[in-house]
């Protein structure tokens, strides 16, 4: 898993790389027909015999990725000279389709992209055996096996095994009075434990930089839970699901579990907000360029795959059709450019938020929007 550390080092010692460096993004995914026999090490080495890379750096990639079979969608390679940082990533990167490769300037956007916009998800599964808490990244998924370490096991199981709805259905009978009591006392005794549970959770969620939490377990449970959370971590919940069929599910099956609850709520949320730009959001590539280079835009949404080309002029704008960008260049021919490549940068340029769209949302975005779509500032 990229760790904060690491992802601080590609954006401290990465970034600022002197140039020439090679920038290559792989598309390494064994469950793909394409990559069946390691195809992607033929498309690397044709990619970078087409750029002039040096033999050295040549060599020293082919070796890294010849003989190390990633068990990964994606993998990223950054080199110069000797140096080399490879990066794996359960993933599919925007931008990249089988193989981006670049050689000069470091070409970070599309993993920064990743970085940027991709949450730490962290999953509480609640059980009468004990807590167990992930934290998924990336696409990958790893157990923090002392999260909930403060928390005397035995305490659970009393909870869990005997509460008064159980011991009712037990039948264990009471007087009035008594019965009163009990449940007064057994009210205050789970509020406890689990006040005390939500404060372990906060403790987790600053520590591991978590921004959005899954909770799992039965709904009783869940529902007790909730309420007692901080506010600030209450708006940080981003799905509720049920138990594991075992207390002792692999990691695998959490992950499973936990990405198709939220890709099921990603594509709702892409649903809704071509909605949003249907009603109050401009179209067409044309339009939104136009409009994002005058400072209009506080949302630009595109397809993943943005393989159109553009025009820039010398004084760096970006037209879809020709005669903008000429009309700009003061008689020099316009630069064609392939759109991937300069739109991120437009976008930070205007302080526009970029969102890319997948699957069904990209398709009606190529179908409906013109390609681009965009929400205006006012």
């Amino acid at each position: 898993m990229l760790s904060r550390e690491k992802v601080r080092y590609i954006r401290e010692l990465v970034a600022p790389k002197i140039s020439p460096v090679l920038s290559l993004y792989l598309d390494v995914n064994p469950a793909k027909p394409e990559n069946a026999g390691k195809a992607y090490v033929l498309r690397a080495k044709d990619a970078m015999k087409s750029l002039s890379v040096p033999e050295a750096v040549v060599k020293g990639v082919l070796e890294r990725i010849k003989h190390d079979a990633p068990q990964a969608k994606t993998r990223v390679l950054f080199a110069a000279g000797d140096w080399i940082r490879v990066y794996d990533l359960q993933l599919e990167l925007p931008m990249v389709e089988g193989l981006e490769a670049h050689y000069g300037e470091p070409y970070l956007t599309p993993i920064l992209y990743a970085l940027d916009e991709s949450e730490r998800y962290g999953v509480v599964f609640i059980d009468q055996e004990k807590w167990r808490f992930f934290e998924i990244y990336l696409g990958e998924i790893e157990e923090l096996t002392g999260a909930f370490r403060a928390v005397n096991p035995d305490e659970w199981r009393r909870l869990s095994q005997d509460g008064l709805g159980r011991r009712y259905n037990q039948g264990v009978s009471r007087a009035g009075a008594d019965m009163d009591r009990y449940q007064r006392r057994m009210e205050a005794w789970s509020y406890r434990f689990f006040k005390h549970m939500a404060e372990q959770l906060e403790a987790n969620v600053e520590r591991h930089g978590i921004h959005k939490v899954v909770l799992m377990g039965p709904k009783t449970d869940i529902d007790t839970f909730v309420p007692l959370l901080p506010k600030s971590l209450r708006e940080r919940i981003a799905t509720m699901l049920s138990s594991l069929p075992t207390p002792l599910s692999s990691q695998g099956e959490v992950l499973k579990l936990v990405e198709n609850a939220l890709l099921l709520a990603e594509r709702e949320r892409e649903k809704k907000l071509l909605g949003e730009l249907a009603e109050k959001g401009i179209s067409g590539l044309d339009q939104v360029l136009a409009a994002l280079q005058e400072g209009k835009l506080h949302l630009l949404v595109a397809p993943w795959k943005l393989d159109q080309k553009v025009y820039r002029s010398p004084d760096g704008y970006v037209s879809a059709a020709l005669e903008p960008a000429q009309l700009r260049s003061g008689g020099t021919t316009p630069e064609e450019v392939l759109l991937k490549r300069v739109l991120p940068e437009l976008a930070a340029a205007f302080a526009t938020r970029i969102e890319f769209v997948q699957g069904e949302a990209a398709d009606h975005l190529q179908k409906e929007f013109g390609g681009l779509a965009g929400l205006t500032r006012w």
